[in-house]
């Protein structure tokens, strides 16, 4: 064999081993993918509150009640860091503060009407309209999680500053002569 066989055998050897290392580290790439990320908290709240009113008709009225605030503590604790599943809905509103806790995060106030509602569904009397307060209720707390789950909105461009004062022209420079410079 000549010598520059030698050299193309080589080449060809190391191609197809380096393909070879290639496609295997692309395999395993695949076989060794990370799961995915968890569900964003309003998404996961808005898929739990429509598979509610789902099942909502075969609740009594303080399973569905218990049933949409844990839905709402869970959004709120995910969104804001805040412990609401381990708070009273007084407490969490801000309405009986704690001394230990500090006060409510304004997006909580976005959820008064549904949980003092289903507080009122769960403890109060029952009521022959049922099924409609269940429909508003989820309604209402889905406006709430899509409202505080919205980026803000843009404020508008402020205006730009005044340009800074004029001065005005300096007067031309005279033209003085040097004093000539003499024995005194």
């Amino acid at each position: 064999m000549l010598p520059w066989m030698w050299w193309v055998v080589a080449g060809l050897l190391a191609l197809m081993v380096l393909g070879s290392l290639w496609l295997w580290m692309r395999a395993a790439g695949r076989r060794l993918a990370l799961p995915g990320l968890p569900p964003l908290p309003e998404k996961r709240a808005v898929r739990e509150l429509e598979a509610l009113r789902k099942v909502a008709p075969r609740l009594d009225a303080a399973d569905f009640a218990a049933h949409l605030t844990e839905i709402i503590r869970t959004f709120l604790h995910r969104q804001t860091g805040v412990l609401a599943r381990y708070a009273t809905s007084p407490e969490l509103l801000g309405d009986r503060p704690r001394r230990d806790l500090p006060p409510p995060p304004p997006v909580i106030a976005t959820f008064r009407e549904v949980l003092t509602a289903s507080d009122t569904l769960k403890y109060g009397p029952a009521t022959a309209d049922r099924n409609v307060q269940t429909d508003a209720l989820i309604d209402s707390a889905l406006a709430a999680v899509r409202a505080v789950a919205a980026p803000p909105s843009p404020s508008p461009p402020s205006p730009s500053p005044p340009p800074p004062p004029q001065l005005p022209p300096l007067p031309p420079a005279q033209a003085t002569a040097p004093a000539p410079a003499g024995p005194s």
